[in-house]
């Protein structure tokens, strides 16, 4: 089985360390892009969640773009949390952050946006995933995933995501569907691009 699938999933022990430094250096601009995008969608959000927040750079964009929201960080990795404690000491601090180690199960009832960037891969079932998601987010609320399609992932990933039973997806079509099954109202799906790169794709919907 691949160790790179094994280790982005749910980094963790050095390797995981190492990984928490590539994600946060080689998606910060998909990141940041994701939410400034959702900025004006969601503006007045007062509780925000991000799912797999990973090494903690969504969370600190989340809580620059949305100063007077709360936000929760949710991680299955004890070692990307410890990352994302470091990351946004002064928020942990002052208690705008909240982080929790977990899944969906920790999010709490009326959270008025949910992020998950990079994490669609590893819902070895995703409709059941957004289900329980919807149900936890406010009727005005706006679920968004952030995720590259499988001709966009590098190689390595390409490789060894599917040995560890990871899903990756063609078209960005695929997601919206998943949303639409999952008792959505209708998804959006806008394509990111960097210099001279293409980043990935936002699509979002609300419950």
């Amino acid at each position: 089985m691949g160790l790179l699938g094994r280790q982005f999933g749910r980094p963790s022990g050095l390797p995981g360390r190492v990984v928490g430094g590539l994600m946060a250096r080689g998606n910060r601009a998909f990141n940041v892009e994701v939410v400034r995008r959702l900025t004006a969608p969601a503006a007045g959000a007062g509780r925000i969640a991000e799912i797999g927040c990973g090494p903690g750079v969504g969370l600190a964009a989340l809580l620059a773009r949305f100063p007077d929201a709360e936000v929760f960080g949710v991680d299955l990795s004890p070692e990307m949390l410890a990352q994302s404690r470091t990351r946004n000491a002064e928020a942990v601090r002052s208690g705008r952050l909240t982080l929790r180690h977990g899944g969906v199960e920790q999010l709490e009832n009326q959270v008025d946006l949910v992020v998950a960037v990079h994490v669609l891969y590893f819902w070895h079932q995703p409709v059941d995933v957004l289900s329980r998601v919807r149900a936890r987010v406010a009727n005005n609320g706006l679920v968004a995933l952030g995720y590259r399609c499988r001709q966009d992932m590098p190689p390595p990933a390409r490789r060894d995501f599917p040995k560890e039973g990871h899903q990756l997806y063609e078209f960005e079509s695929q997601v919206r569907d998943l949303f639409t099954a999952a008792g959505y109202q209708p998804a959006r799906s806008a394509r990111i691009d960097g210099t001279r790169v293409h980043l990935g794709w936002l699509t979002a919907a609300a419950p």
